[in-house]
């Protein structure tokens, strides 16, 4: 018998579920939580985001393809950085989108949310709201004909098409042209469901401990339903946090060991909770170079949003996308492998199920991972595949037609003339080859002839 055992839950009997927790596919010891976006959810962990994570949204340049060590690096002197904190400045606005749907899914799942940073009145009043049965756009039809031409391809996922909700109840149809209405929101607050959190960063913790102590006494008198922590932390690294980089890294810390606390207890029921944290733009320039690359290797996930808008050569390029998304880390608790990797669809770096059949077909496992992208819709996020189009990204045509001018007209060669034309092969190879005369004597390489010259050579000096 082994002795390694593997350490499960005590089961609870017939406890309630807490509304919002999915037990994941896969082997682990927390469950999942929903970030509010499907396809975020697909690239966190497969499917959620594991209980006692901390992710962390960056506002990012250009493609975001930079590393976090690359980005923390850029300062003032830098040339470009002026252009660079541009770029990065117009990514706030979608990191605090994506920090938007994470908490108003923890307000419809009545999770209790803790929501700390800059102007939190008018950050809660602008969460968007569900979507209703009548605002439910209809599902598009697909094709159910096989490929005739990439028949190899038929089998793949389409992992460009919007993802399919199954369960409202882990994850909310949101519509981004309805707001939750106040008289909801004060409802929350006099519950307790939502809690806004101010002040310096050591008082920040204090409050959020606080909550966390009242959530794991709740769990420990069988509360129903059981209770599940979110933290929303909006821009983290501003000016009006007014923390150094010591404090903020201190900060990040305290707050990555509370989530371990409540998710994996060394005693009692465990708190489901996650925490989302949007790093603010001005970080990158006023703090410490690698401050950047810290927090990136102290969170649990780490993904970086860029916006095409702050750059022309992208909007021109890519007029179909809002920005580009980079995945810098995902989550990996109480689990030897990245679930990510070998669960996630969107970014095709593990096996998954084909279409039509039980028979498991590689989704890009061994190769590289496919390049994100984001659209913020009229009424919701899509995180799709980023490609150029048909047209190579360009309203127009790489190469003009000939009439319009010489200089885009491609060069063609000349064809040889019929004089310089390889002889065939049933000519005789001797008479191919020049004759040879005096003022051009006839080259050979055989040892006769190297013979024949190193005597005329000896007569010549008379040896």
């Amino acid at each position: 018998m082994s002795a390694f055992r593997r350490r499960t839950p005590a089961a609870t009997g017939g406890a309630q579920a807490a509304p919002g927790v999915r037990t994941p596919s896969y082997s682990s010891p927390v469950p999942l939580l929903s970030t509010g976006i499907p396809a975020l959810d697909d690239i966190m962990s497969g499917g959620g985001v594991l209980s006692g994570s901390l992710v962390v949204f960056v506002p990012c340049d250009q493609t975001a393809a930079s590393s976090l060590a690359e980005i923390g690096g850029k300062s003032a002197a830098d040339l470009g950085a002026a252009a660079a904190a541009a770029a990065a400045a117009a990514a706030d606005a979608y990191t605090d989108l994506f920090l938007s749907y994470a908490t108003a899914q923890g307000l419809v799942s009545r999770h209790v949310t803790a929501v700390a940073g800059f102007d939190t009145d008018s950050f809660c009043a602008a969460l968007m709201g569900t979507a209703g049965d009548d605002a439910a756009e209809p599902p598009v039809p697909q094709e159910s004909g096989k490929m005739s031409i990439a028949w190899r391809y038929d089998q793949l996922q389409r992992i460009d098409a919007p993802f399919q909700r199954g369960d409202e109840a882990f994850c909310a149809t949101f519509d981004l042209s309805r707001r939750i209405a106040p008289s909801a929101l004060e409802q929350l607050r006099k519950d307790g469901t939502l809690c806004h959190v101010g002040g310096a960063l050591s008082d920040t913790i204090s409050t959020l401990e606080r909550i966390a102590d009242e959530c794991r006494r709740r769990a420990q008198q069988g509360s129903t339903p059981p209770p599940v922590l979110r933290i929303s932390i909006r821009a983290l690294g501003s000016p009006l946090y007014s923390g150094s980089s010591h404090e903020i890294t201190a900060f990040l810390w305290r707050l990555r060991r509370l989530l371990r606390a409540l998710a994996m207890p060394d005693e009692g029921p465990a708190v489901p909770c996650v925490a989302n944290v949007s790093l603010s733009s001005s970080m990158l320039g006023q703090h410490d170079a690698n401050l950047i690359h810290r927090i990136g290797h102290l969170a649990d996930g780490c993904i970086g949003l860029s916006s095409f808008g702050a750059r022309s050569e992208l909007r021109d390029a890519f007029p179909a996308y809002t920005g580009a998304l980079r995945v810098f880390r995902t989550p990996t608790i109480g689990t030897l492998t990245n679930a990510s990797l070998r669960s996630s669809v969107l970014r095709g770096m593990g096996a998954g199920m084909s279409s039509g059949s039980n028979a498991r077909v590689e989704g890009g496992a061994g190769g590289g991972e496919n390049n994100l992208a984001f659209k913020v819709k009229r009424k919701r996020v899509a995180i799709e595949t980023l490609h150029l189009d048909a047209e190579g990204g360009v309203s127009e045509r790489r190469t003009k037609p000939p009439g319009s001018g010489s200089a885009s007209v491609p060069h063609i060669a000349k064809a040889p003339a019929k004089e310089a034309a390889t002889p065939s092969a049933s000519q005789n190879v001797q008479s191919a080859q020049p004759a040879a005369t005096a003022a051009n004597p006839r080259r050979t390489f055989a040892l006769k002839s190297l013979r024949e010259r190193g005597q005329s050579a000896a007569a010549k000096h008379d040896f």
